[in-house]
C-alpha cells in the first residue's frame, strides 16, 4: 500500500506544528506503507528540502493542466450545491468568492491526483492523507466518484475545524467532504466535540488522534533570583494576540510587587499581518520600564531545547483567541512547565486540567493573580510543574502514540 500525503509546506519548513507533528507520524507509520509520497501544496523547490528525504516528494503541483477546466466543468454541481447553502447577508459577496476559491483550488488537485495515480498504476494500492483538513482536502475526496475504494482521510487541528476562523463563520464543502472521506483524525476533544454535535450522522468518522511529544532528558528549572520569568512560543499571527497579552503585561507593570522578564519564540505570520517588528514596535511605544520584553524571533529545534535548559522559565502561556491542540504548550508541559491558557479550542482540555484557565479577553488582574501565587506560594508552583508532567505523560506521550498513530492508520487503509 502506498500513502500519499497532501502537506502544506513540508519538508522545506522545520520548527512549525506541521513539521513537528508530520514528521512523527511519518516516522510511526514508515515501515507499513510501501511507499510515502509527499505532495506539498506550497511552492517549493528540490534545493530547499531540508528533511523528508527518506519518502518520495512531489515538486510540480503547481503547473497548470489544461484539463483541469474540464473537470472544473463536469463536477460543478458540487459548487452549485454549496453555494445554495449560503445565506443571504452583508457578506453573500465574501462568501460566493471564498467557495469559489476552494472550489478552484480542489478541482487543479483533483487533476493533478488523477493524472498521477493513472500515470503511476496507484488506483487499487493508494490510500491519500490530508494532514489539514484544508481547501485542497475536497480535491482528494472527488476521486471517491472515480475510485470508490480509494481510502482517503485527514487530520483537523484548529484554523481548518473551527468556522469562526473563516470569513462568515462558514467552511465551505464542509457537510459534503465528512460525507465522502473515509476518516477525520481530529488533535483535540474540543475538536471531536464540535464535529460530533455539527454533524451527528458521521459521528462514526470521527476519532481523536493526539499529538506526541518526545520525553526529555531534563526538567525546566524555576527563577529563583527575585524575578518571574514568562514564555510563548508561536508565531505572530493575531490570532495568537501577542500584541493583547503585552498590552495587559504594561498594565500588571503598574500593580507588579516583582518584576517580571517575558520572551516571545517564534517568526512572522505567514500572511504576513501583525509582524515580530510590529511587535518590537508595540513594545517601545508602551514603554516598559521595570518589565523586560524580549523577542528571539523564530530559532532551530536544537537552539529550543538549549533555550530550555539553559533558561529558567516560571510560566508558559497560550492567549490565543481560537486553538486546536496547541503544540508548543504541550512541548512546554513536557519540560515540567506551568501553563496558564485562554478557554478556547484544544486549550480548554489542559487548562482544566491545570485549573489555570482565562476567559479569552481576560483582565490584567486576572492574569496577575496566577502570577502571584506561583511566585509566592512555592507548594502551588511545585504542584503545577507536576500537573504539566504528568499531563504529558498521559496524554502526549510520543513512545506510547506511536502504536497509537501505526493501529490507527492500518485500520483506516487495510480494512476493507
Amino acid at each position: 500500500m502506498n500513502l500519499i500525503v497532501i502537506c502544506s509546506d513540508y519538508p522545506v519548513v522545520k520548527g512549525n506544528a506541521e513539521a513537528s507533528l508530520l514528521k512523527f507520524q511519518l516516522d510511526s507509520i514508515s515501515k507499513i506503507f510501501k511507499r510515502i509520497i509527499l505532495l506539498p501544496t506550497a511552492k517549493i523547490k528540490e534545493k530547499d528540502v531540508v528533511c523528508g528525504r527518506d519518502h518520495t516528494i512531489i515538486f510540480n503541483l503547481r503547473k497548470f493542466r489544461f484539463l483541469s477546466i474540464f473537470n472544473f466543468i463536469i463536477n460543478f454541481h458540487f459548487l452549485v450545491k454549496d453555494l445554495k447553502k449560503i445565506n443571504l447577508s452583508k457578506s453573500t459577496i465574501s462568501l460566493t468568492i471564498r467557495s469559489i476559491t476552494v472550489y478552484l483550488k480542489s478541482i487543479f488537485l483533483y487533476t493533478f491526483l488523477n493524472d498521477y495515480i493513472k500515470r503511476n498504476n496507484l488506483k487499487d494500492n493508494t490510500a491519500i492523507y490530508s494532514f489539514w483538513f484544508d481547501d485542497t482536502t475536497l480535491g482528494a475526496l472527488i476521486l471517491k466518484k472515480k475510485y470508490p475504494n480509494l481510502k482517503i482521510f485527514t487530520g483537523a487541528h484548529g484554523h481548518d475545524l473551527f468556522p469562526e476562523r473563516h470569513i462568515g463563520n462558514r467552511i465551505p464543502f464542509r457537510e459534503l467532504s465528512i460525507n465522502l472521506i473515509d476518516r477525520v483524525l481530529v488533535c483535540s476533544h474540543e475538536g471531536i466535540n464540535y464535529l460530533k454535535n455539527e454533524y451527528p450522522d458521521f459521528e462514526e468518522k470521527i476519532k481523536l488522534l493526539s499529538s506526541g511529544i518526545t520525553k526529555k532528558d531534563f526538567k525546566s528549572k524555576s527563577s529563583g533570583d527575585n524575578k518571574f520569568r514568562l514564555l510563548t512560543l508561536s508565531r505572530t499571527d493575531p490570532v495568537k494576540r501577542i500584541s493583547y497579552l503585552l498590552k495587559q503585561l504594561k498594565s500588571i507593570e503598574k500593580i507588579s510587587k516583582f518584576d517580571i522578564e517575558y520572551f516571545h519564540i517564534g517568526g512572522d505570520n505567514v500572511h504576513g499581518e501583525n509582524s515580530l517588528q510590529d511587535l518590537k514596535n508595540l513594545s517601545q511605544d508602551l514603554n516598559f520600564k521595570r518589565f523586560k520584553i524580549n523577542f528571539l524571533g523564530k530559532i532551530s529545534d536544537n537552539d529550543l531545547n538549549k533555550f530550555f535548559r539553559q533558561s529558567k522559565i516560571d510560566v508558559f502561556l497560550n492567549v490565543s483567541s481560537s486553538e486546536g491542540t496547541c503544540l508548543s504548550l504541550v512541548e512546554a508541559m513536557s519540560y515540567s512547565i506551568p501553563v496558564i491558557v485562554t478557554k478556547v479550542g484544544g486549550n480548554i482540555t489542559i487548562g482544566n486540567y491545570m485549573n489555570t484557565c482565562l476567559d479569552v479577553n481576560f483582565d490584567y488582574k486576572d492574569l496577575y493573580e496566577y502570577f502571584e501565587k506561583i511566585y509566592l506560594d512555592n507548594d502551588y508552583r511545585e504542584n503545577l510543574k507536576l500537573k504539566s508532567y504528568k499531563y504529558w505523560s498521559k496524554y502526549h506521550d510520543s513512545e506510547v502514540l506511536r502504536n497509537e498513530i501505526k493501529s490507527e492508520f492500518k485500520k483506516i487503509c487495510f480494512t476493507t
